[in-house]
């Protein structure tokens, strides 16, 4: 996961500190005519941006016309994680979407939803962020941050990909796979007998090519986008991470809004939510199709035993972030 700068870092805990001191003072000057910018690095096709158009048909009709919203893809506005939350920080990015790892650098309980195999399902995971962990989560953020969280999307579930496939934690042992840049993560990994190894994501391709790595793990569309699947032909529905990202915005852009504006973001903040997961899920199967199509194999796999063979990972995490009471509720939700 990526590690955003110390500058950010110590900005986002200053603003979190002197959240009273927002450029926008409630009560004055709210209202009236507000363009918002939502931003993301990923394409005008992805999830994130159907999410935003969602967000922007609805606030936008339910405001009258009074909020309108403008969307940039593709990067335009920041082209990674670290640019996009600098510029919400300065008022030129309104809306964004980030990972647990990168919210995680101000507020490290977040990363409890990077551990592996923390949940069995997709409809498990939307119990646990849209009920009481979630809401949880969204306080320790609130408090400690001047981010509002809106909702929790997703980005896919990851599964193992590589040269050869697997059915058991054996079939890993020795096995050099790209791992996500979290202890936790690459721990989990040599639990199950591999190898993680650092490879930047625009360089994975070549690293294939080049038998650098054997293995990597991602999602469906991830995988076909980058083309991976032309060297790496087989994926294994490990099923390890059912992904969570986190959709935001300030505390001061949404307090310049007056109570009819702000009760249009919130219903438009809902919409988005679900347009963005239902997109996601139409893009992992499109492109789960199209790796078949260009003769890919897949294959099922008992994720019992990796479950279990992480579980001292996935306990030791919970104990260093204190979320010993969340994990619990999550496992109760199964």
């Amino acid at each position: 996961m990526k590690k955003m700068g110390i500058t950010l870092l110590a900005s986002i805990l200053m603003i979190g500190l002197l959240s009273g001191c927002s450029m926008f003072q409630a009560g004055s000057d709210r209202g009236g005519k507000v363009k918002l910018i939502a931003a993301t690095q990923l394409d005008s096709k992805s999830a994130f941006a159907e999410g935003f158009r969602e967000f922007k048909k609805v606030v936008e009709k339910e405001s009258d016309g009074t909020v309108t919203v403008e969307v940039h893809t593709n990067g335009d506005l920041g082209g990674n994680e670290d640019e996009l939350v600098q510029n919400l920080q300065s008022g030129s990015v309104d809306l964004v979407v980030a990972s647990p790892g990168f919210m995680a650098q101000a507020v490290k309980e977040v990363d409890f939803f990077a551990l592996p195999y923390l949940f069995e399902s997709r409809d498990h995971w939307k119990k646990a962020v849209d009920g009481e962990v979630g809401h949880t989560v969204t306080k320790m953020v609130e408090q400690k941050t001047d981010f509002k969280i809106l909702g929790y999307w997703s980005a896919g579930v990851r599964n193992y990909y590589g040269f050869q496939p697997i059915e058991e934690p054996e079939d890993l042992k020795g096995i050099k796979i790209r791992s996500q840049d979290s202890p936790t993560v690459r721990d989990a990994w040599k639990a199950l007998g591999a190898q993680p190894t650092s490879v930047a994501w625009n360089e994975m391709y070549q690293a294939l090519q080049n038998q650098v790595v054997d293995a990597a793990e991602n999602d469906f569309t991830n995988i076909y986008q980058a083309s991976h699947h032309e060297t790496a032909k087989y994926i294994s529905l490990t099923q390890h991470d059912y992904t969570t990202r986190l959709f935001f915005t300030s505390q001061q852009t949404f307090d310049a809004l007056d109570e009819k504006q702000q009760q249009a973001f919130m219903k438009a903040a809902k919409a988005a939510t679900e347009a963005a997961r239902k997109a996601d899920d139409q893009l992992a199967e499109e492109s789960k199709q199209k790796l078949k199509k260009a003769g890919v194999k897949i294959n099922k796999v008992d994720t019992q035993p990796f479950v279990e063979k992480t579980e001292p990972v996935r306990e030791k995490a919970v104990q260093q972030l204190g979320m010993e009471a969340l994990y619990q509720k999550v496992q109760e939700l199964k």
